[in-house]
C-alpha cells in the first residue's frame, strides 16, 4: 500500500539507527510488525485468568488405556 506519512525526524533517525542499512520502508515495516507482535502478546496476557478450563488429564489417561 502506498501512503505518505509525516513522521518526526528524530523518531525516524532513531528507528534507522536501530536498523543500520535498512531502507526507511523496511525499518518502518519491521517496527510495525514488532508493535503488532507485542500487542498480540499483551492481548493474550490480558486474558490470563479469564477462561475456565476443565482438567481433562484423567479422561485422556482413561482413553489411552482403552
Amino acid at each position: 500500500m502506498r501512503t505518505t506519512l509525516e513522521l518526526d525526524d528524530e523518531l525516524m533517525h532513531a528507528l534507522l539507527a536501530r536498523h543500520p542499512g535498512a531502507s526507511k520502508r523496511r525499518a518502518v515495516e519491521t517496527a510495525i510488525r514488532a508493535y503488532l507482535r507485542e500487542d498480540a502478546a499483551d492481548r493474550v496476557r490480558a486474558l490470563a485468568g479469564t477462561l475456565q478450563l476443565r482438567d481433562q488429564s484423567k479422561e485422556r489417561k482413561h482413553d489411552r488405556q482403552i
